[in-house]
C-alpha cells in the first residue's frame, strides 16, 4: 500500500475531522493507514485541551487567590453572623454563598432599585468597595430594631432620614467586623464615604473594570436577604500577593500589633483570684464538735516551709508568708510548674 494519500483522500480525512466523526465514518483504507493514524491522534488531543477564555473578561485573580478569598470571608460571615444576633436580639445565620470574578457593569445591573449601597473606603487601600445591603433584609432589620417582630415591606421603597441612621450603624458594625477579619491580610480602616439608593449613581469603577463579589446570605426567623461586597481589582491590586494561600497561611500565624494590643487590654481587665495554703489538718467530726476557743491545730507543714500560690486554684508560684504594716501577706520567690514544688505536701 503507498505511503502517499491521493487528493481524493485527503480531502476525505479532512471532512471527517470537520464533522466530527473519525471513529464512526467509513473511510478509505488509505485513510485508515499508519500515515494518517498520527493526524487524527493529534487532532483529538488538541480538542482536548481546548478551553474557552473570553478576552473581554480575563481572569485577573488567580484560583488559589479565590480560595484564600473565600476562607476569609467564610470567618466574616460567622464573626458577623454573631454580631447580628446580638444586635438584632434574634437568631441570625450568615453563610457564604459565592465569590465571583465579574466585571462591574455586571454588578450593578444585579442590583435592584431602590437598593441599601454604601460606598467604603479600606485606608491604607486606594479606591472605593461597595457594601449592598437587599431591601427586604433592611426593612426586616429596621422593623425587629423599632420593636417588631420582623416583617419585611410591601413595597420596594426609599428610606426615610431615621431608616437610614439605623441602617448606618449596622454597617458600621457589619465593617468593624470586616476589619478584624482581614487582619490575616494587614491592618485596614473602613471607612463609609457614601450612600445610594439608585446603582446607576454609584460609579467606583470602569463598567469594563474586573470585580470580586462577595454574596453572602442572611437568614432569620421571618425573612432572608443577600447582602453584597463589591471590591473593584484596582482596591486589591496592591495586596493580590497576600492572597495566596501560603502568604495567608503564613500571616495567621502572626499575631500584628493590633491584636495584640486588643489581647493585652482584654487580659489587663480580668480579674484573678489569688490565694495560698498555709497547710491542712485532717481531724474527726467528734473533735470537730469538741473544738473551743483556744484549741490548736497542727498543720503537715512546718511554720517555715514554703507555701504554694495558687491562681484560680492553679498552682502556679511559690513564697514565704510575712507582714505588711498589720496585714497578713505572702512573698512570691518562683514561679514553679507543679510537679517542681520542692516544700513538703
Amino acid at each position: 500500500m503507498s505511503d502517499i494519500l491521493s487528493q481524493e483522500e485527503v480531502d476525505a480525512l479532512l471532512s471527517a475531522v470537520s464533522a466530527g466523526d473519525l471513529g464512526g465514518r467509513a473511510e478509505p483504507a488509505a485513510a485508515r493507514s499508519d500515515a494518517a493514524a498520527p493526524v487524527a491522534a493529534t487532532v483529538a488531543d488538541s480538542e482536548r485541551s481546548v478551553q474557552i477564555y473570553d478576552f473581554r473578561r480575563p481572569d485577573r485573580v488567580s484560583k488559589d487567590q479565590m480560595r484564600t478569598l473565600q476562607n476569609l470571608h467564610e470567618g466574616y460571615a460567622r464573626l458577623f453572623s454573631t454580631t447580628m444576633t446580638s444586635y438584632l436580639r434574634t437568631l441570625v445565620e450568615i453563610e457564604l454563598v459565592s465569590v465571583d470574578q465579574l466585571t462591574y457593569s455586571e454588578f450593578i445591573m444585579s442590583i435592584s432599585n431602590p437598593s441599601c449601597i454604601y460606598v467604603f473606603q479600606m485606608e491604607p487601600l486606594e479606591g472605593n468597595a461597595i457594601f449592598e445591603i437587599n431591601p427586604s433584609l433592611v426593612f426586616y432589620m429596621i422593623d425587629r430594631l423599632f420593636g417588631g417582630q420582623g416583617k419585611t415591606s410591601e413595597q420596594n421603597r426609599e428610606l426615610t432620614t431615621i431608616e437610614e441612621s439605623v441602617m448606618v450603624k449596622i454597617t458600621e458594625r457589619a465593617l468593624s467586623d470586616l476589619k478584624d477579619v482581614w487582619e490575616h491580610i494587614g491592618i485596614f480602616n473602613p471607612k463609609i464615604v457614601n450612600y445610594e439608593t439608585n446603582p446607576q449613581f454609584v460609579q467606583v469603577a470602569p463598567p469594563g473594570e474586573t470585580v470580586i463579589l462577595i454574596s453572602l446570605e442572611v437568614r432569620m426567623a421571618n425573612g432572608s436577604g443577600l447582602i453584597s461586597l463589591c471590591f473593584p481589582f484596582m482596591v486589591l491590586e496592591s495586596i493580590i500577593g497576600k492572597l495566596s494561600g501560603e502568604s495567608w497561611m503564613t500571616a495567621q500565624r502572626v499575631s500584628t500589633r493590633e491584636t495584640e494590643k486588643v489581647v493585652k487590654k482584654e487580659i489587663e481587665s480580668r480579674s484573678i483570684a489569688v490565694s495560698a495554703e498555709v497547710g491542712t489538718v485532717t481531724i474527726s467530726v467528734r473533735d470537730l464538735l469538741q473544738m473551743k476557743k483556744g484549741d490548736v491545730l497542727c498543720l503537715d507543714r512546718r511554720a517555715d516551709s514554703k507555701l504554694g500560690i495558687k491562681l484560680n486554684g492553679q498552682l502556679k508560684m511559690e513564697g514565704k508568708p510575712g507582714l505588711v504594716g498589720r496585714k497578713k501577706a505572702i512573698q512570691v520567690t518562683s514561679f514553679i510548674n507543679k510537679e517542681e514544688m520542692t516544700y513538703e505536701q
